[in-house]
Formats: structure tokens, C-alpha cells, sequence
């Protein structure tokens, strides 16, 4: 992945170092907050406590049977006004603003609104390393289905929004482009299948600091506005897999009507969900606007999720070959390799 060039040998290692500080800070965070939180028999010693609790109830007036919340160390995650399951009813009803996602995003997919930051090289044409960056996320407006962040069932309406830049870091960290994302969707679970049918829209943008580097180049105003639709199938706990299609109704710059998205994601059950576990996924991007030739997205690495909320972190590499997922340059041909961070809601 090093080349000879002493400069951008140490622009690299610079950010690699930033990025590895991140990541073990948030090791360190997802290890020790769990033992913050629940308190140790050994440590503040509750359960012995609960007994005299009772005591001073019944001097209260109050019965000595009424119910307390004990912590345990069954479960790091088990805390006072939590619940092991991530499901509290199976009955549907409304929830305004819920908690989670029936529609999990793309773990591979270069162009899903969440929080992320991949340092890459590219190994084609237009060699060198650059900082993608994504700012935004999707979150539950309205749900009709059974409550929970994770394993819910029912219809949800959610709104995403996100805006994908790409820095050049060998050129003192100049705005190369950026992809802005807006969208609704209205999402389905039911079982090991979902589904989801909405709208977004994405608008392409060339930095000014390329444009003063490159006084010549043309922009391509590169619009869509899109409908889609997507289906899901968690085919094991741990493999699922998944397609969409969507339809520009309008477009500009030199985008066209389809594009086509499929893949596979693997993520084996953890068994402690402090210390996490391996994942591995694959996107497959094939857009008309290239000719309807495929771009393939590898990740791989290590991924901790919320018990709760249903939040996902995760670490790894990544490699892209195929076109840039930068529509500002969409015609140029991509192959990259690097490592980053992902953060889903």
C-alpha cells in the first residue's frame, strides 16, 4: 500500500495514526462504560442493600413486597429501567419518534447516510490518499408494529439525510467533491424479511480548492431525483442478503434512470457484547450511467452494536473497484484500498 514517495509515506502514516488514536479510545470506551454502569456485587455491593431497602419501605408504611430493580452481573447491558430483550411488546401499535430502524442500512454501501471516515489510497489513474468522510444518518419518524430498537416488526416511516465528502490529504486536505443526500422512505419487517419504498435525492459538487488546482476542468452538475425500492433477507442470524433498484424520474449532468444495488453482509452472533465480534460484507453498485458496469465494495473488521439502541460501531478495511462513488467524477474508473470507521444508527 506504500509506495516510494517519502511525502505521501508520511502524509499516510500522519492520518493512519489519527485514525488508530479514534479507534482505540473507542476501544477503550465500549470496555470500560458497561462496568461504569452496572454496579458489582464486589463493587457497591446492591444486592446486599436491596434487603435493608425493604426494611426502610416497611418503616415507610409502604408493603415489603414491593418490586425493586436489582442489578445484576448476568449482564453488563441489564441496568436499572432496562430489559434484556430489545422487544418490550408484541403487540402493534403507534410509536411517534421510535427507537430503531426496520430497514438496517448497508454496512458495504458507499452512498448510506451514517457517520463514517475511510482513509484510502487509490491505486489507478489518479493515484494518491484521500480522506472520505460521510456526515448524517436515517432515523424512525412514526412506526405502526411492535416496539424495540432491534428485531421490531410493522411500518415505518423514516427521513435520512447525509453528505459524502471526499479531501485530498496530499494537497493539504482540499475539498475534492461532495455528494448531498436527502431522503424518506417507508420501511416493512415482518420476520426474516423487509422491505422499503421511498424517495432521495443527490447533488454533486466540485470543491472550490479543485477548482483553483484545476482552473480548466468543467463541472458536471450531477442531479437525480429518485424513486426506490428494496428487499431484505435475513437469511441466518448471522448472513443476510439484499437488492434494490432505483428509478431517477429526473436527472442531470450526465446521470441516467437506473441503478441497481445487491449484496451480502456476515455477521456472526456475539456472544459478549462488550468485546464484540468479526463482520464481512460486499456491495455491488451498477449504475446505467457507466454502462451498467458493476463496483464492488469489500469491507471487513470488527463491529460492537448496542443491546438497546441497536447502534453499530465498527473498525476495519475496505476495498473499492469499479467507478468512484463520487458523482461529481462519476465516469472515472476507481480501485482503492484503506481503513476507517463506521458509525450506524
Amino acid at each position: 500500500m506504500l509506495g516510494g514517495n517519502p511525502r505521501r509515506n508520511h502524509i499516510l502514516s500522519r492520518w493512519i495514526y489519527k485514525l488508530a488514536v479514534g479507534v482505540v479510545l473507542a476501544f477503550l470506551f465500549i470496555g470500560t462504560a458497561p462496568s461504569m454502569l452496572c454496579a458489582q456485587e464486589d463493587g457497591f455491593g446492591l444486592h446486599g442493600a436491596n434487603d435493608q431497602v425493604i426494611s426502610d419501605l416497611a418503616s415507610l408504611g409502604l408493603p415489603e413486597n414491593s418490586t425493586l430493580i436489582e442489578v445484576s452481573d448476568r449482564s453488563p447491558f441489564q441496568v436499572a429501567g432496562h430489559h434484556p430483550s430489545s422487544t418490550s411488546s408484541d403487540s402493534r401499535q403507534w410509536h411517534l419518534l421510535p427507537d430503531g430502524l426496520l430497514w438496517d442500512p448497508y454496512l458495504a454501501g458507499p452512498h448510506e447516510s451514517r457517520m463514517s471516515l475511510v482513509i484510502h489510497q487509490r491505486t489507478d489513474d489518479h493515484q494518491g490518499y484521500f480522506w472520505d468522510s460521510t456526515l448524517g444518518g436515517r432515523v424512525g419518524l412514526l412506526r405502526y408494529g411492535t416496539d424495540g430498537s432491534r428485531g421490531a416488526q410493522g411500518w415505518q416511516w423514516d427521513l435520512e439525510g447525509g453528505v459524502i465528502t471526499r479531501l485530498n490529504l496530499e494537497e493539504a486536505e482540499d475539498v475534492e467533491s461532495m455528494d448531498f443526500r436527502f431522503g424518506t422512505l417507508i420501511t416493512m419487517a415482518d420476520g426474516p424479511w423487509s422491505a422499503k419504498f421511498g424517495y432521495f435525492h443527490i447533488s454533486s459538487h466540485v470543491g472550490d480548492e479543485y477548482l483553483l488546482r484545476n482552473p480548466t476542468h468543467v463541472r458536471v452538475n450531477y442531479v437525480t431525483e429518485s424513486l426506490i425500492t428494496g428487499v431484505s433477507y435475513q437469511k441466518s442470524d448471522a448472513l443476510r442478503l439484499y437488492g434494490e433498484a432505483a428509478l431517477a424520474v429526473k436527472a442531470s449532468g450526465g446521470a441516467k434512470p437506473w441503478q441497481f444495488q445487491t449484496g451480502a453482509e456476515f455477521i456472526p452472533p456475539v456472544t459478549v457484547a462488550k468485546k464484540g465480534g468479526p463482520f464481512a460484507a460486499m456491495n455491488i453498485d451498477i449504475r446505467e450511467a457507466v454502462g451498467f458496469h458493476p463496483t464492488f465494495t469489500l469491507q471487513t473488521g470488527w463491529q460492537w452494536q448496542g443491546q438497546q439502541s441497536g447502534r453499530r460501531f465498527r473498525a476495519g478495511f475496505q476495498y473499492l473497484n469499479g467507478y468512484t462513488p463520487q458523482f461529481s467524477f462519476f465516469e472515472d474508473k476507481e480501485q482503492s484500498i484503506g481503513t476507517g470507521i463506521w458509525f450506524d444508527y
